[in-house]
């Protein structure tokens, strides 16, 4: 199932309503968001999100496609730094991170950072034309505060807004 066409979710309510209950194994009544591994030796953004569902949005300059994605963060010798690799690039951050707070108790409940993905430069000159997968741009969501007090049953995973976009052809 899908979200439906032109409702966006909070960032309160991907904390709350799904990653939450997704990290405590509490099933959800009905699941719009696939779980991919998007980071990894084998995770290139449009190879992993061939098979997505994308809700499309246009403006006079650009087209927008947008998902959402569950997947496991990969912490780098278990450690607290998340490597964000893939085979042929990296989701570069972009922010710091933004602090995202349960509206009626006023608690800290998680964290949210936009990346942009870069293509790794190419190791000499071959002469074949790269084939374009348009701009990548991810706002990661995750847990914090008061969420990491429950018991989590499956801890580091992170909820995943991507957003492709291609210029407009004339």
């Amino acid at each position: 199932m899908r979200i439906a066409q032109g409702v966006v979710p909070s960032d309160e309510e991907l904390i709350n309503c799904y990653l939450l209950k997704v990290s405590m194994g509490i099933p959800l009544p009905w699941n719009w968001m696939s779980e991919k591994e998007i980071y990894g030796e084998t995770a290139d953004p449009w190879e992993v999100l061939q098979d997505v569902h994308w809700e499309d949005f246009h403006s006079e300059t650009k087209f927008k496609h947008v998902t959402y994605v569950l997947t496991k963060l990969l912490r780098v010798n278990g450690k607290t730094r998340i490597a964000r690799r893939t085979k042929s690039g990296t989701w570069k951050g972009q922010t710091s991170g933004k602090e995202i707070y349960d509206e009626s108790s006023g608690n800290l409940i998680g964290l949210s950072k936009m990346f942009t993905f870069y293509k790794n430069k190419p190791k000499g000159r071959s002469g074949e034309e790269e084939e374009e997968h348009g701009h990548w741009i991810m706002q990661e969501f995750s847990l914090a505060g008061v969420c990491l007090n429950f018991e989590l049953k499956f801890k580091d995973y992170a909820i995943c807004r991507i957003t492709r976009m291609f210029p407009k052809e004339n």
